[in-house]
């Protein structure tokens, strides 16, 4: 069965409003997976990309200088305003998602479950995204994974986590001491992974722990 993702996009950025409008007393809360960003910061950020999708702004994407675009144009703008451009604009990407070519956007959904996940670990929530998009995720990070280790002439490796540490950690939210303290095998004997960290941390190592917790 084919994994349908627009309405997995779709899903997140309803369950993202819904999260920013219970608590939108504290908008202004740091995020630590993303310390450099507020609360609301991130919501500018995933409202952002879903509206530089819509209006064919990729050039630069996904690098830091076209995000923090997203995040200065909807600095001032109050939650109420951001969530009504993000259901504006949202079905675009999501009909691209669910359409032949929603594979080549496939990091749009990435990036929204992982940042929804940002955000209910500083509003001090467990992370809870759905069984279904983790499963999608992880297939997905693991297959990338041993094409770079391919690409590489690297052995093919396995390593012994659950399919939210596939998402948290390829996407930087664990420091390069808990990756490394995975279980990596090959052939099931452990192995050092120094060699396959640089392929593995897709937007580098996080600076300190963020001790969340995958379910409530």
């Amino acid at each position: 069965m084919t994994y349908d993702l627009g309405a997995s996009y779709r899903a997140a950025r309803e369950r993202i409003a819904a999260l920013v409008t219970e608590h939108a007393a504290v908008l202004d809360r740091p995020v630590p997976a993303t310390p450099e960003w507020t609360v609301h910061d991130v919501l500018a950020h995933v409202v952002g990309v879903a509206v530089d999708a819509a209006n064919g702004n990729m050039a630069g994407a996904p690098g830091d200088a076209w995000t923090a675009a997203q995040v200065a144009r909807g600095k001032w703008q109050p939650a109420p305003a951001l969530l009504a451009n993000w259901s504006e604009h949202g079905p675009t990407l999501e009909n691209l998602l669910s359409g032949p070519q929603g594979a080549m956007a496939s990091a749009a959904v990435m990036d929204v479950h992982c940042h929804e996940a940002d955000l209910r670990h500083a509003l001090g929530l467990a992370g809870d995204l759905p069984n279904d998009f983790l499963t999608w995720a992880a297939k997905s990070m693991r297959a990338r994974l041993d094409e770079q280790t391919r690409d590489a002439g690297l052995p093919p490796v396995v390593i012994e986590i659950d399919n939210f540490e596939w998402l948290r950690a390829r996407l930087g939210r664990r420091t390069e001491a808990e990756v490394r303290g995975y279980r990596w095998t090959i052939d099931g004997a452990p192995i050092d992974p120094s060699e396959y960290l640089d392929l593995f941390f897709i937007f580098g190592r996080a600076a300190g722990s963020l001790g969340e917790v995958a379910r409530s």
